[in-house]
């Protein structure tokens, strides 16, 4: 479960959304979302549907311990 966890923060992360802002989408705390994204409390399935709604992919993605996010980096193929 902890590749789940680990998907869910990364695509957070790369699509720089708050954990704030992931709280109020699934209508809970900050805080209880951190112990969420960090282990300490449980993810249901109903939630992890939101969130893979949220980040607008589908919860397969979520599930794949070999899912990896590709962050280009910072400029990389901007032409300026």
């Amino acid at each position: 479960m902890n590749f789940i966890l680990q998907n869910i923060r990364a695509i957070r992360e790369s699509k720089h959304l708050s954990q704030e802002y992931i709280a109020i989408s699934l209508q809970m705390t900050q805080s209880s979302y951190a112990k969420l994204e960090s282990g300490q409390s449980k993810l249901t399935v109903e939630r992890l549907i939101l969130l893979a709604d949220i980040f607008q992919i589908s919860s397969a993605k979520l599930l794949d311990p070999n899912f990896s996010i590709y962050v280009p980096l910072s400029g990389a193929g901007h032409n300026h």
